[in-house]
């Protein structure tokens, strides 16, 4: 099973509102991955999400020097296909050998909710 199918999905209670959903996990030692996303017909299952994260583990490890670039737009990608959300974000945090933070984001053509993101810089 390709990792991305493990992101198992359900249906977005109400998707006449837009909410932020963040989740966090660990797919390698010292390796921090952070995921917001406005969720559109589906949202993530927290089942899915621990598993997904368990399959990146080889991903994250594996990557080498490019590993928080490579690990972000593979994420990105794969919660793109799978959820298609509104807007989302990955942030890859790691530790060693330096600290090193990337973010990259995404959004669906038209979208904007300018009130929900002046919310988010807050948190």
């Amino acid at each position: 099973m390709h990792r991305r199918e493990l992101l198992a999905t359900a249906a977005n209670p109400d998707a006449r509102h837009d909410y932020l959903v963040e989740l966090h996990g660990e797919p390698a030692p010292g390796t921090r991955l952070t995921l917001r996303y406005v969720p559109d017909r589906a949202v993530a299952t927290p089942d899915g999400v621990a598993a997904y994260f368990g399959a990146l583990s080889g991903t994250a490890a594996a990557a080498g020097p490019a590993g928080p670039e490579s690990l972000a737009v593979a994420v990105l990608d794969d919660l793109n296909n799978e959820l298609i959300p509104r807007w989302v974000e990955i942030t890859v945090e790691r530790t060693l050998p330096v600290p090193q933070r990337v973010v990259i984001e995404d959004r669906q053509p038209g979208w904007d909710n300018p009130h929900l993101f002046a919310r988010m810089r807050r948190v």
